[in-house]
C-alpha cells in the first residue's frame, strides 16, 4: 500500500508560495492560505488530493481546471495566477477571496430579499459568459459555488467540471453518457448524459435563482425519503420548473418567472447570456429604483432576435454592496447605436419651476430690505446711475459642513451600522480561531496545525469574557449579533453557535443566525466566540 504524503504545513513554499495555513478539503482537492513571496500577495493554494493523485483521469481534469480558469479574465470569475506540482500533485495558486457563499448565505439568514437575488445572478451570469465565450461549460453551478464576496460582488469559482465547448483535441474525460454535476441543479440533458452546450449551466442559474428567492433546491420536498438523488434527478426530467411565489409568496413575480424560463425543459427554450443579462439588468433598476434607462436589445447580423452585443467594460467592475445602486449604473463604452444602462441626468421639470421661484422671492425680499427707510423722493441705490452704495448685510450663509467619515475598522473587523445608517460597533468579521485563543492561555494544550485556523469551540463562558477582556475587546449583546450577522463582510456558521452577553445564573446565551438558545456555560462543542469592540469616541 503506497504510503500517503502529508500535506504542506504552515512555512512549506511551493513554487513563488509560501503556505500559512488550512482552508479547507474538497472532495477533489485541499485548499491552503498562502502568500505570494515576490509580490507579497495572499493567495489560495489548490492542491490535488494525495489519495488521488494516481487516477490519470482526476489529474487531468484538474490540471484542465488550472488552465480553462487562467484563459478568462472576468471580475465576475476567480482569477488564476499559477499552475505547477508538489510533490507528484498538481496546484492551482488562485485569488484568496474574502466572503462566502450564496448557500452559506442563505442557510444563515433565509432567502435573499430580491433586488439581492436579482444582483447576485446577474454577476453570476456575466462571469458565466465570459467563461462561455472563452470556450467552457462549468457544469456545475450552484450557490455553494458562487462566492459573495465583502464588498457585494458575487464570483464564479469551481470549475473543476468545467468542459471545452469545442473539446478538439482535449482528451474526453467523461464518455457518453457519464453523468457528472449536483443533482439539485442539473440540467435534464446533462442528466441524460447526452451532448450538451453552456445552456446547461443557464439552466442551473435559474435553479439557484430559485434557491436564493425561496431558501430550499427547485425539486426538494423536505422530505428525506423523497428526497434521494434519483428522485431528485427523475423531478428535473419530467416536472415543470416549479414556481418560487408558491412557496416564498414575497417573491418577486419577474424573478419567478424568470427562474421558470431558466428551467425550461427544452435547452432551445432557455434565453441565451446576452438576453439573460439584459432582462437581469432591467430587474435591478426596477427593484433599485435608480432611475435607469433599461438597455435596448437591437437585432444582430445573423438574423436572430434577443441578442446584445454588450462593449468592454471601462475602468474595470466597481464593487457593489447589496445595499447600493452601482451594480446598475456600471461605467460602459457604448457602441453605435446601442443603449445600455446609465443613471438619468438632470433634474425634474416641477423641481426647476420651484427652485426658480424661491430665487425670484429671495431676489424680491433683498431689494425690499436695501430700499426699506430710503428719504423721500431719493432713488434707491444705483439707479439713473448714481454710485452704489456697499451695504453690509452680515455674513454669508455657509453650507452645512459634510458629514465626518465613518470609523475605519481596526484590522479583522467590520462596521456594523443602526438600522438609520449610524455607525455602531465594530465586530470581528469572523471567529476567533483556535490559535489565537491559544496564544492568550498559554496554559491550555495548543491546537494541532489542522484545528489552528479553525473557530475555537468548547470555550467556557468565561474564558470567552477572560479572553475579550485580554484582547481589549467585549462579547455582542443578542440585539448587536442580530444586526452583525446581517452585515456584508461577516462570515457566520448556520450550525455554529456563539456566545454573547450577558450571562444569566448558571446559563448563557448562544446564538446562531436565526436562532438562539441557552446553555450551561462550558462543556459546549459547537459553541464558539466572536468579538466586538466600542467605536472611538468623537
Amino acid at each position: 500500500m503506497a504510503r500517503l504524503v502529508a500535506n504542506p504545513t504552515p512555512g512549506t513554499v511551493i513554487g513563488a508560495y509560501r503556505i500559512d495555513g488550512v482552508i479547507g478539503a474538497g472532495s477533489m482537492g485541499d485548499v491552503f492560505r498562502a502568500v505570494d513571496v515576490g509580490l507579497n500577495r495572499r493567495v489560495a493554494i489548490k492542491l490535488l488530493s494525495e489519495k488521488h493523485k494516481d487516477s490519470n483521469e482526476l489529474r487531468a481534469r484538474f490540471t484542465r481546471e488550472g488552465r480553462a480558469v487562467a484563459a478568462i479574465s472576468h471580475p465576475n470569475v476567480v482569477q488564476v495566477f499559477a499552475t505547477g506540482t508538489y510533490q507528484d500533485r498538481p496546484y492551482i495558486a488562485m485569488e484568496l477571496l474574502e466572503g462566502t457563499d450564496l448557500a452559506s448565505a442563505v442557510d444563515a439568514q433565509g432567502p435573499l430579499p430580491p433586488l439581492d437575488a436579482a444582483r447576485a445572478i446577474l454577476d453570476a451570469a456575466r462571469g458565466l459568459d465570459a467563461a462561455a465565450r472563452a470556450g467552457l461549460i462549468h457544469r456545475d453551478v450552484k450557490p455553494s459555488n458562487l462566492v459573495l464576496l465583502v464588498d457585494g460582488k458575487v464570483k464564479v469559482t469551481d470549475f473543476g467540471l468545467a468542459k471545452p465547448v469545442d473539446p478538439g483535441s482535449e482528451p474526453a474525460l467523461t464518455a457518453l453518457g457519464v453523468v457528472v454535476g449536483t443533482p439539485d441543479y442539473i440540467a435534464p440533458e446533462q442528466a441524460r448524459g447526452e451532448t450538451i452546450d453552456e445552456r446547461v449551466d443557464i439552466y442551473a442559474l435559474g435553479g439557484t435563482l430559485y434557491f436564493l428567492l425561496c431558501g430550499v433546491p427547485p425539486f426538494r420536498t423536505g422530505v428525506p425519503a423523497e428526497d434521494k438523488y434519483l428522485k431528485v434527478v427523475a423531478r428535473h426530467l419530467k416536472n415543470p420548473p416549479p414556481d418560487a411565489r408558491d412557496r416564498n409568496p414575497a417573491a418577486d413575480p419577474e424573478l419567478a418567472d424568470l427562474a421558470r424560463g431558466l428551467m425550461a425543459k427544452k435547452p432551445a427554450e432557455r434565453p441565451d447570456y446576452p438576453t439573460l443579462i439584459a432582462r437581469l439588468e432591467a430587474v435591478v433598476a426596477r427593484l433599485s429604483g435608480g432611475g435607469v434607462r433599461p438597455a435596448t436589445i437591437p437585432p444582430t447580423t445573423d438574423g436572430s432576435a434577443g441578442r446584445l452585443a454588450r462593449p468592454p467594460f471601462v475602468g474595470g467592475d466597481a464593487p457593489h454592496g447589496f445595499a447600493d445602486d452601482a451594480a446598475a449604473t456600471r461605467t460602459r463604452d457604448p457602441e453605435p447605436g446601442l443603449s445600455v444602462l446609465a443613471p438619468r441626468r438632470g433634474l425634474p421639470g416641477w423641481l426647476w419651476l420651484v427652485t426658480a421661484a424661491a430665487v425670484l422671492t429671495f431676489a424680491a425680499g433683498l431689494v425690499v430690505h436695501l430700499t426699506r427707510g430710503a428719504p423721500a423722493g431719493v432713488a434707491p441705490p444705483g439707479a439713473g446711475g448714481e454710485p452704489v452704495t456697499a451695504i453690509d448685510a452680515g455674513p454669508l450663509p455657509v453650507d452645512a459642513p459634510p458629514p465626518p467619515p465613518p470609523p475605519v475598522p481596526p484590522a479583522g473587523m467590520v462596521l456594523v451600522t443602526r438600522a438609520d445608517g449610524a455607525p455602531w460597533f465594530f465586530v470581528d468579521a469572523r471567529p476567533v480561531t483556535a490559535a489565537e485563543y491559544a496564544a492568550v492561555f498559554t496554559n491550555l494544550k495548543p491546537p494541532s496545525k489542522a484545528a489552528a485556523d479553525k473557530p475555537v469551540v468548547n470555550a467556557p463562558y468565561s474564558f470567552a469574557r477572560a479572553y475579550a477582556q485580554k484582547v481589549d475587546k467585549r462579547l455582542l449583546t443578542a440585539e448587536e449579533w442580530e444586526a452583525a450577522v446581517i452585515t456584508p463582510g461577516v462570515i457566520a456558521s448556520p450550525a455554529q453557535f456563539e456566545w454573547v452577553a450577558p450571562a444569566v445564573g448558571k446559563e448563557a446565551p448562544v446564538r446562531a443566525p436565526g436562532r438562539a438558545a441557552m446553555r450551561p456555560q462550558t462543556g459546549q462543542k459547537d459553541v464558539t466566540l466572536r468579538l466586538g469592540r466600542d467605536l472611538p469616541p468623537p
